[in-house]
């Protein structure tokens, strides 16, 4: 019993050590000037970029896509059928990872990707529309050239130019079947290892930064 009771206690200052060095060095970090660890932007620009997420299941997953999202000036996401989304199944979860990210970010839900794709082509029919997803006809992301050259200034409404929506599919079965042949691009990220393909939420930003490179984002 004494040797459990001494184990225990082992455990417990063991956690505590770690917990106050973290603190330690987070109060390090926070007084270094040079490091920038919270939001400072008074402003957010915006491109002609819009992500549709196609049945995601991990709240997760979307939470830290709102976050990219954000990072890269998206325009807005769609999200469909049982995806977490900030208004409905989720939120709380999705708010986690996405750390405010949902409230900036402009998001609709949609009931099926369908008519998320139907309303794209309708009230944003500028925008070229790209599934990520490895297939046999896909192209690699970087052998695209994104529309949207001509980039909105802060003034202006980024929905009257070219661009492109991303749609990002489950993370299981991907991007539904019966939507890929109605994009007007396929395209997925070069694998050297084992596995198929990325997570979700890590794909998103790679192919986003690289559309916002093409266009000469800064």
């Amino acid at each position: 019993m004494e040797a459990v009771a001494r184990e225990n206690v082992d455990v417990a200052a063991n956690r505590y050590a770690r917990q106050i060095d973290f603190l330690s060095k987070r109060h390090r970090s926070r007084e270094a000037e040079w490091v920038r660890h919270i939001d400072t932007a008074e402003h957010r620009r915006t491109f002609p970029l819009v992500l549709v997420l196609d049945n995601l299941r991990s709240a997760a997953n979307v939470g830290s896509i709102y976050r990219s999202a954000d990072a890269c000036g998206c325009l807005e996401i769609l999200t469909t059928g049982i995806t977490p989304h900030p208004n409905g199944n989720g939120a709380e979860k999705l708010a986690k990872s996405a750390l405010g990210a949902e409230r900036i970010v402009t998001s609709r839900h949609f009931t099926t990707t369908k008519q998320a794709l139907e309303f794209l082509r309708k009230e944003r029919p500028n925008l070229l529309l790209v599934g990520m997803e490895t297939t046999d006809r896909s192209k690699c992301y970087t052998d695209v050239q994104y529309p949207g050259s001509e980039l909105p200034n802060s003034d202006e409404d980024p929905t009257q130019y070219p661009g492109v929506a991303l749609f990002l599919g489950n993370e299981v079965s991907g991007v539904d079947t019966d939507i890929m042949p109605e994009l007007d691009q396929v395209v997925e990220i070069p694998m050297f290892g084992k596995k198929n393909s990325l997570n979700v939420a890590a794909c998103a930003p790679v192919v986003m930064y690289e559309i916002l490179r093409q266009w000469g984002a800064s």
